[in-house]
């Protein structure tokens, strides 16, 4: 088994190609069966993802609806539609775009050219702020024979 996950890229100017771009190269399966073009894509409202049980992988991969939403670039908006890297970063994480904006079509906030990348800076000054107000937990093991207490 092999997991994956995407380091959350707030400090760049350009979006990463989200799990190599839509429906392209990974295919997720959740303990329930359900298949997902990408780890978090239950995130999205509307998306419907299939489920092994019923479908074929192959039919799942080729004819889903959630497979297919995000591919290409007919979906997306501007600045995405015309720039000329989004055959690189195919407009970045949608769910990224969608739990930052709202919406799932926007440009992914983090980068530069979208109108909403002012969220990031947001974004980090929060959890700066949140974690100057944290005070440091010590870590405990739970094995108590060899119990040390870390800081």
């Amino acid at each position: 088994m092999k997991i994956y996950y995407v380091v959350p890229d707030f400090y760049e100017d350009r979006p990463k190609a989200c799990m190599n771009g839509w429906g392209t190269t990974f295919l997720t399966i959740a303990p329930d069966g359900a298949a997902l073009p990408c780890h978090s894509a239950r995130e999205l409202p509307g998306l419907d993802c299939p489920n092994v049980n019923a479908y074929s992988i192959e039919d799942i991969w080729y004819e889903s609806k959630a497979f297919n939403f995000f591919r290409g670039f007919d979906w997306m908006q501007e600045p995405c539609r015309s720039c000329d890297e989004k055959t690189k970063d195919f407009g970045g994480c949608r769910c990224q775009a969608y739990l930052l904006t709202g919406n799932m079509y926007k440009a992914d906030p983090v980068c530069g050219k979208s109108p909403d990348h002012g969220l990031i800076g947001q974004a980090i000054a929060s959890a700066r702020s949140a974690a100057v107000a944290d005070t440091e937990k010590p870590l405990v093991f739970r094995n108590s024979k060899n119990s040390k207490t870390f800081v």
